[in-house]
């Protein structure tokens, strides 16, 4: 795989559910002696769209096999947002090793795209975060650009405050890794149907 640049303007869009937000290091508000696990990936999927965002195909889900004890020391937010949405039973029930997601992801990832590919999402930088720690052979397949959905969000609020808002995002019981690129997938299709000028027309 070359390090050229983005492969036909193509999009791999990514989101992951995790333990927690920390993939490395200790909060600051940890104690000294207390113990410290970093956080975990429990569930990624992955969609591939073309120059328009139109989906390749159904994409990809995969639920890491992850101990109760991992589970049981999610912060109170995890343990209830886990919890409601069904991720959490169905890590413990996961035939799937972090080895076995991995292979599979990147599997996905060579089967679209024949050069690095540019992942999207919300707040993309923190699923990237886990992924150089835990996936390596997915990450050896992403480009170093990244298109953050979140960052047009923050500048369209500010610079236009009255123009129509994005589609109305799923309640915090409906937040599930495929579902939250879908919508995010669906938030950049309104940005660009009413921010982006269409320039080949004109």
């Amino acid at each position: 795989m070359s390090p050229s640049g983005p492969c036909q303007g193509r999009l791999l869009w990514i989101d992951c559910e995790m333990t927690g937000l920390n993939p490395y290091l200790p909060p600051p508000t940890l104690g000294q002696g207390e113990p410290f696990q970093p956080d975990r990936i429990l569930e990624i999927a992955m969609i591939a769209t073309d120059t328009d965002l139109r989906p390749l195909d159904e994409g990809l889900e995969m639920i890491v096999r992850t101990e109760r004890h991992v589970l049981d020391s999610m912060n109170d937010w995890c343990i209830k947002q886990h919890g409601q949405t069904g991720l959490t039973k169905a890590c413990l029930d996961s035939p799937h090793s972090l080895k076995d997601v991995d292979a599979a992801c990147r599997a996905y990832v060579t089967r679209h795209f024949d050069a690095p590919a540019v992942i999207a999402g919300n707040s993309v930088h923190a699923d990237l975060g886990f992924i150089r720690k835990d996936l390596p052979f997915l990450s050896s397949t992403l480009h170093y650009r990244i298109v953050d959905v979140s960052s047009l969000k923050i500048l369209v609020a500010q610079w236009y405050p009255s123009a129509p808002k994005p589609p109305k995002e799923k309640s915090d019981s409906q937040h599930r890794a495929m579902s939250d690129i879908r919508d995010s997938i669906e938030e950049l299709k309104h940005y660009r149907c009413h921010f982006f000028v269409d320039t080949d027309s004109q």
